[in-house]
């Protein structure tokens, strides 16, 4: 009986690969019943239809997959994690993921990771296995900004900080700033945590940025560009312990 796997994918271009690469190695094991860009279509579809593998996006048009994995049933599924972001792998893992592949997608990997679906030959941790075997757990240099016409490549280290703007984010870097659709809370999963703190609910610093910590019930952070912000009363022992660990 073949496989039924379902696809969530924002990227029409990635989607359709990833269709074809299905198609092409295992038309008579595995069988798609459907696809989608979206956490909320996804989690109506397989509360009434039978899907036995998922293959994951991350980023997706309403959201971050784990919102999905959280209200559902995961360890039902097969997991196949596809991703451009290294940073999501530890969590992956948590949700026993078969696999976790990188864009743009090897033809190789990606046969190998459904093969371990089919020939149910998946071991304890085989994504952190595989990852430190492939070296990827190297941090990005940059990351990608659809700023309503293209995707940004906006270099970590030039990000000053990062500020909610309701629904979306506002990311400063340089003498810039890029609107993101994007929520604060899915910056704060990409961005590596030696580096970036959440100091507040609205905002997201660079700690190379800082200048000055000015003490006080709520501590005053003063960065290089002279723009003073301000750490939340809830953060200030979590921020010291950081900004003293790193």
């Amino acid at each position: 009986m073949k496989q039924k796997a379902y696809i969530v994918e924002d990227e029409l271009n990635n989607r359709d690969l990833l269709i074809d690469l299905i198609n092409e190695n295992f038309s008579n094991s595995i069988e798609i019943v459907g696809s989608s860009d979206s956490v909320r279509e996804t989690e109506v579809f397989i509360a009434n239809h039978q899907v036995d593998l998922l293959f994951l996006d991350i980023e997706v048009s309403d959201g971050i997959i784990f919102e999905l994995l959280n209200t559902i049933d995961y360890i039902k599924y097969k997991l196949i994690f596809i991703t451009g972001y290294s940073q999501y792998a530890i969590k992956a893992i948590k949700y026993a993921a078969v696999d976790y592949l990188l864009k743009p997608i090897d033809t190789k990997e990606f046969v190998a990771a459904v093969n371990k679906v089919l020939v149910d030959r998946i071991q304890k941790n085989p994504v952190l296995e595989d990852l430190i075997r492939r070296k990827k757990f190297d941090i990005a240099e940059y990351i990608l900004i659809f700023n309503g016409e293209i995707n940004e490549k906006i270099f970590m280290v030039n990000i000053i900080y990062i500020e909610s703007d309701g629904f979306g984010s506002k990311v400063y870097h340089g003498s810039n700033v890029t609107n993101s659709s994007k929520p604060i809370g899915i910056f704060e999963d990409i961005l590596p945590e030696e580096l970036f703190f959440r100091c507040h609910k609205s905002l997201i610093i660079n700690r190379n940025y800082i200048k000055q910590v000015d003490k006080g019930r709520n501590l005053s952070l003063t960065l290089r560009n002279n723009v003073e912000l301000q750490v939340s009363v809830r953060k200030k022992e979590e921020f010291l312990e950081w900004f003293k660990l790193y």
